[in-house]
């Protein structure tokens, strides 16, 4: 009989456990998660509330878990009263009654965030506001349900979440990468100064707590003329296992690419090809590093072009799922 409880201190390597499950049985949609990566890249963060992770059992036999959390107030000073998001949902690929699981688990984190007050749950994490799984669920940014994650889709459409915003996932291996030729871009190389920097500063209370435990790259481009900010791209850099030695030091690190922004003034222009260039170049240096991802909103337009144009292979797509509460 199925029973759901909420997350316990012994509990994380049963998650892992199932995880791996997951990997073995969807490799491309789930990357290596060891335990201490859980508990510090996952659980660590800081405006993490454990109660908000439920477990699915069937006697002994763990059939799933659901992750859930409250969006960012609008200036992100803090947790939101009214917007909750359901960011994770991982049913055991070999449990029989998939279904009842996965309806189980989010009518259980549906009662958790009403608890809270939320008045509306997104299934997925619309960004900016992603708090979880980054670089470990697909790869990259984790804001939606992936389309060939065919289990997690049925449950939300079962459970009466509407598709709330459709999302594409980029993928690019950098070992081998040359950029395509960017005439179009070559000018900024004279009128802008590129800075690198691997502490970003947090613009917010949520911005810090993403970033607080995770490993980070941003690129800046300055005007020469006036030396303000015209640009940035930001990226995760998701390590292995500091125990994993092979995996540490034989460039198995992925990136995922979690925020470009460029001033109005700027925009439709090449800036912010050429600040991800220069930025892909600077991991390629590395030689850590072999993949970065990017999920985008499909109707991204501008993004959605840069990242053709550069070459990124497009992998797979998702849904931001929605439910108002009543």
């Amino acid at each position: 009989m199925l029973s759901i409880r909420p997350f316990r201190n012994a509990d994380p390597p049963r998650l892992v456990e199932l995880w791996r499950k997951c990997r073995y049985s969807s490799p491309q949609l789930f990357t290596p998660l060891s335990l201490n990566q859980l508990q510090v890249q996952v659980f660590g963060i800081p405006m993490t509330d454990l109660r908000s992770v439920m477990l699915a059992f069937d006697d002994e036999r763990l059939a799933g878990y659901v992750h859930t959390a409250l969006a960012p107030a609008g200036d992100g000073s803090r947790t939101g009263d009214t917007t909750g998001h359901i960011c994770f949902l991982s049913i055991d690929p070999e449990y029989p009654n998939q279904e009842e699981a996965g309806a189980g688990l989010i009518f259980a984190a549906e009662q958790y965030l009403a608890d809270c007050g939320v008045q509306e749950i997104f299934g997925g994490s619309p960004s900016p506001s992603v708090p979880f799984y980054t670089g470990f669920y697909g790869g990259g940014e984790a804001i939606a349900v992936l389309r060939s994650d065919e289990s997690a889709v049925k449950c939300f459409l079962d459970a009466g979440y509407s598709i709330h915003q459709k999302t594409v996932w980029f993928h690019l291996d950098i070992r081998n990468y040359e950029p395509p030729s960017m005439t179009d871009v070559l000018q900024w190389m004279n009128i802008v100064t590129v800075e690198l920097n691997e502490t970003p500063r947090a613009k917010s209370w949520w911005e810090g707590c993403i970033l607080a435990n995770g490993y980070w790259v941003e690129a800046m481009a300055f005007s020469n003329e006036t030396t303000k900010p015209i640009a940035r791209v930001r990226i995760r850099i998701t390590c292995p296992d500091a125990e994993d030695d092979f995996a540490m030091y034989s460039g198995l690190w992925t990136a995922s690419l979690m925020d470009i922004r460029v001033h109005p003034d700027y925009r439709h222009q090449g800036v912010a090809k050429f600040l991800l260039a220069e930025l892909l170049q600077y991991l390629i240096s590395r030689r850590q590093i072999s993949h970065i991802n990017a999920h985008i909103a499909e109707d991204s337009v501008a993004l959605y072009a840069l990242l053709n144009a550069m070459e990124w292979e497009q992998r797979d797509s998702g849904f931001i799922f929605f439910k108002p509460m009543q």
